[in-house]
């Protein structure tokens, strides 16, 4: 298997799509004969099979689990690499969840915290700011100040740096919620979306952003292929409802 299909090396940067690649190749291979035995290798497989134990009914997870202690900015060290965890840990104890694939910070009854795609190589870090970001709500003005503004998304910094200071907490803990389950794909073209008519308030955000992921979209504007008539200007507001009660006896 080395022999046929990892080498020369292979630069691998999604394995679960080298493993789909691989099963493909294998399944293909089966058809072929055995360079000693000349008998397809299907058919060895079938022989094999006969003497195999039968295989356990539940999934088996490759998976290790460490304690660590996470610094005062609440970063852990797993192999010379630092994954963030959330300003509440800083200085503690937090229980990690190794696999192949992720990086799962959980706590002390196994919720997780949050997950970081692992790192291979040596002293590189992966810093996931949701749990940030209700804290940097409190102190919105240390905003510009934070290695989390040089990554946001040129539109989000325009964005911010046109906030008030209250919309800035506003807009911190939407991203919060936003981030949880989204990356920054949608959240910033709901932003643009919402930015077409001027700055958008966090409420045009929200609803724009919901919109899209809930499939629906932004509803362009209809044109009629047959003419209308004019219509008068509709006006909103109570003043006409305030004209029945004019010389109403209210008592």
């Amino acid at each position: 298997m080395r022999n046929n299909y990892l080498l020369p090396g292979l630069h691998v940067f999604d394995l679960d799509q080298l493993n789909k690649e691989l099963w493909t190749k294998a399944e293909k291979d089966r058809a072929r004969k055995h360079y000693e035995k000349e008998i397809l290798i299907s058919q060895l497989f079938e022989e094999d099979r006969k003497d195999c134990l039968v295989l356990p009914g539940k999934e088996y997870h490759c998976i290790r689990y460490e304690t660590v202690k996470a610094d005062k900015y609440g970063y852990i060290k797993v192999e010379k690499n630092l994954y963030s965890t959330s300003p509440r840990y800083a200085l503690s104890k937090v229980l990690v969840r190794i696999s192949y694939k992720t990086v799962d910070i959980l706590t002390d009854d196994n919720q997780l915290v949050v997950s970081h795609s692992r790192l291979y190589g040596q002293y590189r870090r992966s810093m996931k700011w949701q749990p940030y970001l209700n804290l940097m709500a409190k102190r919105p003005l240390a905003l510009k100040y934070t290695s989390f503004y040089e990554q946001l998304p040129t539109e989000w910094q325009t964005y911010f740096n046109s906030c008030t200071a209250s919309e800035k907490p506003e807009a911190l803990r939407l991203l919060a919620t936003f981030l949880k389950e989204h990356d920054f794909t949608k959240v910033t073209e709901a932003l643009t979306i919402a930015s077409e008519h001027g700055h958008p308030s966090v409420e045009s955000i929200k609803q724009v952003f919901y919109q899209l992921i809930n499939g629906r979209g932004i509803r362009t504007e209809i044109i009629p292929k047959m003419s209308l008539p004019n219509m008068p200007e509709a006006t909103r507001g109570l003043d006409h409802y305030d004209q029945l009660l004019k010389g109403a006896d209210l008592n």
